[in-house]
C-alpha cells in the first residue's frame, strides 16, 4: 500500500493542502526560514501527524504538542473549529490496481470537535468499522489484536517512544506479551496458537510427573508388578494349602463365614489405600495453593493481567482488584480443599471403624476354631492369607494410579512432540524470514556504520522476547535513530521480497539528530527501495546537499506559507 496524495478541504470547499507523493522513494517536507524567522510553528511535522490522524490517531495531534500536555495551539484549534475541514488520504494498492481514499470530517458540536469517517474504495463508499476496514486494506487482516494503533506507530513515527526505540515504540507501560504479538505478526509468524498449547501441554506433564513421584516414591510401576507377582505366588500356594486342609463339618460354616469376612476386609482396604492416596495428593495441592498465593511477588499475575489487558482493549479492574480477586480464588480453593480433606478423613473413620468391627468379627471366629488343636495351622494359614491379600489390595491401587498417570504422561509427551514437530516447521519458515528481513538491516546498517545490526528472538522467554544487537556496545541516539531508519527502510525490503501487502510507506520526525553524512546515506537507501520514506526537516540542515535532493521535496513550509495557513 502506498501513499498518493493527501488533501485538505474545509468548508468553503477551499482546499487548505494538497500533497502529492512521491510514487517511491525519499518524500521531504523542508522547513524553510531566515535570519529573523524560525522554523517552529511552521508545521513541517504536522503532515506526518495528519497521515497518523488519517490512520484513526487523535485529532488532539493536530492542535497539542504531546511534549506540553497543556500547550494548545489556539490558531489551528479555531481553524479546526470554525472551518471544520474534511482530510482525504488516497492510497493506491499497485499489486491490485485498487485505489481507496479514507476520509475524516471534522465537525464541532456540544462544544467539542468530533470526527466523521468514511473510506471510499474505487470510488464506492465502503460500510463496516472504519478501525476494522483501515485495518482489513493496510494489512490484510481482520483480527483485533494486534490492533491497528499498534502497528501504526511503526510505520509512522513521530513521538518519542517511537524515535528512540527500535522494537518497542510504544507507551512505556506496553507488556511484554503485546510485543510478542505484534513481532510475530510483523515478521509472519502464524503459530502463535501452537506455542500457547505447547505451554499447557508442558505445565500438564510437569504436574503428572509430579504426581507420580509422590506415588513412587517407595516403588516404581515395575517394582510394584514384581512385587505384586511374588504375592500372587505366595497367596496361590496358602489358597492352595487352605483347600487341601481338612475341616469337620461343623466347622465348614465358620470356614464360609472368614472367606466372606476376608472379601469385606480386602475391599475395604482398598478403599482405604485410595481414599489415603487422595489425601496425600489433597495435602500436597494445598501446599501448592499457599505458594499460588501472591503476597509480594505480583509477577506472574501481572502476566497475565497483561496478556488479557492485550486481549480486552478496556478492562474494568484494577491490577491491584485482580490480585486481590485471585488471592480470593485461592482462599475459596483451598477451603473446597479443606473440605475435601474432612470429607476424606470422615471416610477413612468410618471405613477404619467397619474394618476394626469385621477383624474382630474375623479374630472371634478365628479363636473359636482355633480352640480345637487341630485347627491351630488352619489359623495361622488364614492369618497369612489375610495379611498378603491386604498388602496385595493396597499395591494393586498403587499400580492402578501409577498407571493412569504413566499412561497420561505418555499421552502428553506424545502431543507435545507433535506440536514441537509443528512448531519447527513454522520457526524454520519464520527464521528463513528474519533472515531475509535481516539481509537488509544488516546491510544498511554496514553502510551507515560498518556494523552489522540483526533482529533476533529467545523462544524460551514467555512471551516471547525480540531484540536487536550489533558487535558493539551502546549507541548515542543519533546513532541509534539511523539504525531505526535502516530497519523501517530494511522492513519496506522485506515486505517487497515476500509480496507481503503491509503499507509501503514509513515517516519519521526529528531526523535532525542524525549526522549530516549518515542522513545523506539514509537518503540514498530511501531512493533505492521501492517504498516511501517521509522526512519532515529544516532547510538548514540539509542546506549542503538540498540540490541534490531538491527533486525529492514534495512540500516547503515556512512563516509564509504554513501548512494549514493559519
Amino acid at each position: 500500500m502506498f501513499l498518493k496524495r493527501l488533501e485538505i478541504v474545509d468548508n468553503t470547499l477551499q482546499k487548505r493542502r494538497v500533497v502529492d507523493f512521491n510514487e517511491s522513494g525519499l518524500n521531504l517536507i523542508v522547513g524553510i526560514g531566515d535570519q529573523n524567522k524560525t522554523t517552529n510553528d511552521i508545521g513541517k511535522t504536522t503532515l506526518i501527524r495528519v497521515l497518523d490522524f488519517c490512520f484513526d490517531g487523535k485529532i488532539e495531534q493536530l492542535y497539542t504538542d504531546k511534549e506540553f500536555k497543556e500547550s494548545i495551539n489556539e490558531d489551528i484549534y479555531d481553524f479546526l473549529k470554525t472551518k471544520q475541514p474534511v482530510f482525504k488520504l488516497f492510497l493506491e494498492d499497485r499489486s491490485t490496481g485498487f485505489n481507496y481514499e479514507i476520509k475524516r470530517v471534522v465537525t464541532y458540536k456540544k462544544d467539542r470537535l468530533k470526527v466523521e469517517n468514511q473510506i471510499l474504495f474505487n470510488g464506492q463508499k465502503r460500510e463496516g468499522d472504519f478501525n476494522a476496514e483501515l485495518k482489513k486494506i493496510l494489512f490484510n487482516n481482520i483480527s483485533k489484536k494486534p490492533s491497528l494503533r499498534q502497528l501504526i506507530p511503526k510505520f509512522i513515527r513521530k513521538d518519542e517512544n517511537q524515535i528512540n526505540n527500535v522494537l518497542k515504540y510504544l507507551h512505556p507501560a506496553t507488556s511484554n506479551s503485546e510485543y510478542e504479538k505484534i513481532h510475530l505478526f510483523l515478521f509472519g509468524f502464524k503459530a502463535k496458537k501452537l506455542l500457547q498449547e505447547k505451554s499447557e501441554l508442558e505445565r500438564e506433564l510437569k504436574r503428572n510427573k509430579k504426581d507420580k513421584s509422590i506415588l513412587g516414591k517407595r516403588f516404581n510401576i515395575i517394582d510394584l508388578k514384581q512385587i505384586l507377582e511374588i504375592i500372587n505366588k505366595d497367596l496361590e500356594e496358602l489358597y492352595k494349602q487352605r483347600d487341601e486342609f481338612q475341616l469337620d463339618e461343623k466347622y465348614e460354616l465358620e470356614e464360609e463365614q472368614l472367606k466372606n469376612i476376608q472379601l469385606k476386609l480386602i475391599e475395604i482396604e482398598k478403599i482405604i489405600t485410595n481414599l489415603n492416596l487422595q489425601k496425600s495428593l489433597t495435602k500436597k495441592q494445598l501446599e501448592e495453593l499457599e505458594k499460588d498465593r501472591f503476597l509480594q511477588d505480583t509477577q506472574l499475575i501481572k502476566l497475565l493481567y497483561d496478556e488479557a489487558k492485550f486481549y480486552i482493549d478496556k478492562l474494568h479492574k484494577s491490577f491491584d482488584e485482580v490480585v486481590t480477586f485471585h488471592n480470593k480464588m485461592i482462599e475459596n480453593e483451598k477451603i473446597y480443599m479443606k473440605n475435601r480433606l474432612d470429607n476424606i478423613e470422615e471416610n477413612l473413620l468410618d471405613l477404619t471403624k467397619q474394618r476394626g468391627g469385621l477383624q474382630k468379627e474375623y479374630s472371634n471366629l478365628m479363636k473359636k476354631l482355633s480352640k480345637t488343636g487341630s485347627l491351630a495351622e488352619f489359623t495361622k494359614l488364614n492369618e497369612q492369607i489375610e495379611k498378603l491379600a491386604e498388602q496385595k489390595g493396597q499395591n494393586e491401587k498403587l499400580l492402578e494410579e501409577l498407571e493412569k498417570i504413566e499412561i497420561n504422561i505418555k499421552h502428553t509427551e506424545e502431543r507435545l512432540s507433535k506440536i514441537k514437530d509443528e512448531i519447527n516447521t513454522n520457526l524454520e519458515d519464520f527464521n528463513n524470514k528474519l533472515s531475509l528481513f535481516n539481509k537488509y538491516f544488516s546491510k544498511y546498517s554496514k553502510i551507515l556504520y560498518d556494523v552489522e545490526f540483526f533482529i533476533s528472538y529467545d523462544l524460551e522467554e514467555d512471551p516471547i522476547k525480540f531484540y536487536i544487537k550489533n558487535a558493539g556496545g551502546n549507541e548515542g541516539s543519533g546513532k541509534k535513530q539511523a539504525i531505526i531508519t535502516a530497519f523501517d527502510l530494511a522492513y519496506i525490503d522485506f515486505i517487497n521480497e515476500l509480496h507481503i501487502n503491509f503499507p509501503h510507506f514509513v515517516a519519521h520526525d526529528k531526523v535532525e539528530l542524525i549526522d549530516i553524512n549518515k542522513l545523506e546515506k539514509l537518503f540514498e537507501i530511501a531512493n533505492n527501495i521501492s517504498g516511501q520514506f517521509i522526512v519532515p526537516i529544516i532547510y538548514d540542515k540539509i542546506e549542503s546537499i538540498y540540490d541534490k535532493y531538491k527533486g525529492n521535496v514534495i512540500l516547503e513550509l515556512s512563516e509564509e506559507n504554513k501548512f494549514f495557513g493559519v
